[in-house]
């Protein structure tokens, strides 16, 4: 059965799609993954706002699969200084405690969402935090105002939990007179997560803890490259990185006629989608949702790749072959494909296989569907997969901060599109940032270090083949691989949406963090 979502043309519109991804927050955009591709933000506010500790304790039982929590939460500003102790700014958390337990042995994760630009209110809402909204089936959007329940996903009973909302998300704001550009750049951003993980041990006595990071999406990104920040500047050495929604080179996910690559990591992705609306041929559609996928997987990565390298100088015996071998794994006409040229980028993908329904796919979940206002487009009016949970995510956090944990600003809560430019590095977005190599190197200094990578099957804003190949080239050797464990989930980009997916998701966090603790 196929989940469908809103049927508004226009709600919540993605801006200016385009093939080539610019990782820039959307205006008013809340979301836990990848912004739209060509989506850019607007400017950033210049005002500054007092650097204040403020932080306000609360204490809650809940009942989670039956077994009664006790625990604390404090939700507040830690400031973040330079190198001469002149505040910088101050970034908003959430830490829920569970009671009675011995802070030198008890597990503490850190998460955050992506963007980059994003409040960390995705994970928050639909998977870390004890309270959090009830969802329809499948994740579908439920109805207004929005039940506040205990969260029998969260993994509050294994590890404590502290949100980070970075620079200008969520209650997070420079100091009067520092520029917003001091933290809107990987490596600043990178920088800013790790003093406030080192304030944050030093302020609650957590240095014995065993330490994860749990990063979604462009928090992948953050989490690579944060996992050696901790190593090389704060002395930190973590038990565990939890990844989903993985994206470490961020040219994996930007097709173009000089990066052919990322093609083939999108195909698995497209051949799961089709199998789940019944598109494709019926010898591959009558096998199982990983059977499918592992013949597009074996496509993709062997005469798919050598066809893409050959360019021009393919015959025209093999376009056709390729055509039609794409064709069957896609669910779209021969004739399309060989249009593309054999290059079947991620919008054109979304707005073709429904076509002739007048429907487009979900980019965060491609299972998920919505009106086409112009069945001839090629990019999407908006995305039914991002609006869903935006309203019940925000009107749950919003009630349970102010009536749960008693912490009340004048503040506006940014969900996201606020961070303005983001600085790439050397090269920008077009030399195709990476932090794998900075993984690599926390993993070689840390022998212990484990990653878990949690990838979503109908994930089409960082396909899981993507995150399979940076892995594959990590170090090239199996004292990096034998360290990561993938996981996949019958769900897209935000696993946690799927209650079944969450389950499982939920008990894998359990697995890894025990599995790493000692």
């Amino acid at each position: 059965m196929r989940v469908r979502f809103l049927r508004l043309v226009g709600a919540a519109s993605l801006l200016a799609l385009a093939p080539a991804a610019v990782h820039a927050q959307a205006p008013g955009r809340g979301r836990g993954g990848m912004p739209p591709e060509g989506a850019r933000g607007p400017n950033a506010e210049q005002a500054g706002v007092p650097a204040v500790e403020k932080v306000s304790t609360t204490h809650h039982k809940v009942t989670i699969n039956g077994q009664d929590i006790s625990y604390t939460a404090n939700a507040g500003t830690m400031v973040i200084r330079d190198g001469d102790g002149k505040p910088q700014g101050t970034v908003f958390y959430v830490a829920y405690t569970r009671d009675g337990e011995n802070p030198a042995t008890r597990p503490v994760t850190f998460f955050f969402n992506g963007g980059p630009g994003s409040s960390s209110i995705w994970l928050s809402m639909g998977l870390m935090s004890p309270m959090h909204p009830e969802m329809g089936p499948d994740g579908s959007q439920p109805t207004p105002p929005y039940d506040l329940v205990p969260n029998p996903y969260s993994p509050l009973a294994t590890t404590d939990l502290v949100q980070i909302d970075a620079m200008m998300t969520g209650y997070s704001r420079p100091a009067p007179g520092v520029p917003v550009s001091d933290f809107t750049g990987t490596q600043n951003d990178i920088g800013m997560f790790g003093q406030f993980i080192r304030n944050y041990l030093d302020k609650y006595n957590r240095w014995a803890s065993p330490k994860y990071l749990f990063g979604e999406s462009y928090g992948t990104f953050r989490s690579a490259g944060l996992a050696g920040e901790l190593q090389e500047r704060e002395g930190i050495f973590l038990n565990g990185v939890m990844l989903l929604g993985t994206v470490l080179d961020l040219g994996n996910i930007a097709p173009s006629p000089s990066n052919d690559p990322p093609y083939a990591m999108f195909l698995p992705t497209y051949t799961a989608t089709a199998w789940y609306h019944k598109k494709l041929p019926a010898n591959l559609q009558s096998e199982s949702l990983a059977q499918a996928v592992q013949q597009s997987r074996d496509y993709a990565f062997g005469d798919y790749l050598t066809t893409l390298a050959k360019g021009n100088a393919l015959t025209d015996a093999e376009r056709t072959a390729a055509a039609q071998k794409l064709a069957g794994l896609t669910g779209l006409s021969e004739q399309f494909v060989l249009n593309t040229n054999l290059r079947i980028d991620p919008n054109t993908f979304r707005t073709e296989l429904l076509r002739d329904q007048h429907e487009m796919l979900g980019r965060y979940d491609t299972r998920l569907i919505g009106l086409q206002g112009n069945a001839a487009n090629q990019y999407q009016d908006y995305d039914p997969s991002d609006v869903a949970p935006t309203g019940a995510f925000m009107t749950a956090y919003m009630r349970y901060l102010q009536d749960s944990l008693d912490y009340h600003t004048d503040l506006q809560y940014y969900l996201g599109g606020h961070a303005g430019p983001w600085n790439w590095g050397p090269g920008g977005y077009a030399g195709f940032p990476s932090t794998s190599e900075q993984l690599r190197l926390a993993m070689a200094k840390d022998p212990h270090l484990k990653v878990l990578v949690g990838a979503g099957y109908f994930d089409s804003a960082t396909p899981f083949a993507n995150a399979e190949y940076s892995f594959r080239h990590m170090g090239y050797g199996k004292s990096y691989t034998d360290r990561v464990k993938f996981d996949y989930y019958e769900s897209g980009h935000m696993a946690y949406l799927n209650q079944a997916s969450a389950r499982q998701l939920s008990a894998n966090i359990q697995k890894f963090i025990e599995s790493t603790e000692h």
